[in-house]
């Protein structure tokens, strides 16, 4: 074979082993950019495990470092309340605000002072809560007296304590005049302070049921209405609520430890620590969402009135009968 035909011989082979390659080349490339894809949706789906990861640790942090403690047993608020001006629920008073103009919140807030209720007037309503519910208790942590409605926690459901106390003479004295005139005297004062500071006439704030005597203890909960720590807003269970106060009867750290009131707010929880005679007060509706942190040790006493401008939900005040007024047996004292 002549020089020209071996190279034209050498080209058609080496053209043959280039086609070759091109179609082994064709048929491989495919599975690739397949296989680099599935690595790249792996690598993002652990890059976007890792971000929620992190994002729920410093959310978890930053919400651990906004605890805030808005009055601590500790201090002294003698002076002007410390208040904190909070927006006011959308929904919960659109239809008070035309049926009550000059009395349902306009501005919402929340407010803690140590000086309107006295020491010995606190005191005095600590010795009310502790006669009274002498006399019954609930099975579980919390139990409860209403001195306008009677109603008085017993095992797991209420009695009506002047019942109680009409049935049992020897404990008449359990509650007397002096105790029914110390109470009116707080929650007049109570009920001035509210208007007061939120601008509404006093006149137009009714006290509602339930307004009552609390006790919590650490025992542990048997009745749904005993679970004292869940987050509520005071408006969702008692529609009629516009304002809501609490006076504390105990202190925390020296009567009783955990306890604390806490709002529960978007950014940060604002914590109040209970002590004897503190008052504290707040609209009632979904801007103040709050609750309270379980009882520890102790036990923790508070009285808690709530008011409210529409006058058909007001509670009918409670009353002794003088005995020569009685037509019956034992019926010095009741209440309605």
């Amino acid at each position: 074979m002549s020089s020209d035909g071996l190279n034209r011989r050498k080209e058609v082979v080496n053209r043959n082993n280039d086609t070759n390659e091109e179609n082994v080349s064709q048929e491989v490339s495919p599975e690739r950019p397949q296989k680099q894809s599935i690595m790249k949706r792996v690598m993002s789906l652990m890059a976007l495990s890792m971000a929620i990861l992190v994002m729920v640790y410093y959310t978890t942090q930053t919400n651990d470092t906004k605890e805030l403690v808005m009055a601590s047993a500790t201090q002294s608020i003698t002076g002007p309340p410390i208040a904190q001006q909070v927006m006011c629920s959308q929904e919960d008073y659109t239809e008070d605000r035309v049926r009550f103009p000059s009395c349902a919140p306009q501005r919402c807030g929340r407010f803690v002072s140590d000086s309107v209720i006295t020491e010995s007037e606190a005191k005095h309503l600590l010795s009310v809560a502790k006669r009274g519910l002498s006399l019954g208790g609930s099975s579980g942590g919390a139990s409860y007296l209403g001195l306008h409605n009677g109603r008085l926690s017993l095992a797991t459901n209420y009695v009506n304590i002047y019942k109680l106390i009409e049935s049992t003479p020897e404990k008449a004295d359990v509650l007397t005049e002096k105790d029914l005139e110390v109470y009116g005297s707080v929650r007049n004062k109570v009920r001035k302070t509210i208007a007061t500071h939120f601008g509404v006439p006093a006149a137009q704030l009714y006290v509602t049921t339930p307004s009552y005597f609390s006790r919590i203890t650490t025992k542990r909960a048997m009745h749904k209405y005993e679970a004292y720590w869940r987050r509520h807003v005071d408006r969702h269970h008692i529609k009629s609520d516009h304002y809501t106060s609490v006076i504390y009867l105990s202190t925390y750290g020296a009567d009783f430890s955990g306890g604390s009131f806490v709002f529960a707010d978007e950014m940060s929880n604002h914590t109040i620590e209970p002590k004897l005679g503190r008052l504290v007060w707040y609209t009632s509706g979904s801007e103040n969402e709050h609750f309270l942190e379980r009882v520890t040790s102790g036990t923790r006493y508070a009285l808690v009135m709530g008011f409210t401008c529409d006058p058909k939900f007001a509670a009918t005040e409670p009353h002794i009968v003088r005995p020569h007024t009685c037509a019956q047996p034992f019926c010095c004292l009741y209440g309605v």
